[in-house]
C-alpha cells in the first residue's frame, strides 16, 4: 500500500499531468479554429439601401444644390431691380 506522503505526491503528478494535456489540447483545438478561420474566405457585406433593395446612387440628386438655389435667387432680385 501507498503511504499518505505517496499518495499527496501521486496525486500532485497526476493533476499536473491533466493540467498539462488540458493546455494542449486547447492549444491544438485554438491552433486549428484560427488556421481554419483564415483560410475560408470572408463573405463580403452587401450595401442595402431603402426598402430592402441594393443602395444605388442616384443618376440626378432630388434637389439642386444650395449654391445654385441662392445663386438664382439673388439673379432673380438683380433682374427685378
Amino acid at each position: 500500500m501507498l503511504k499518505n506522503d505517496d499518495e499527496i505526491t501521486l496525486n500532485k503528478w497526476l493533476l499536473l499531468l491533466a493540467l498539462c494535456t488540458a493546455l494542449l489540447v486547447g492549444y491544438e483545438l485554438g491552433k486549428l479554429i484560427y488556421i481554419e478561420e483564415q483560410v475560408t474566405p470572408q463573405k463580403q457585406a452587401a450595401n442595402w439601401g431603402r426598402n430592402g433593395g441594393p443602395s444605388i446612387a442616384p443618376d440626378k440628386p432630388e434637389t439642386p444644390p444650395l449654391y445654385r438655389v441662392i445663386w438664382d435667387l439673388m439673379n432673380e432680385v438683380n433682374n427685378e431691380e
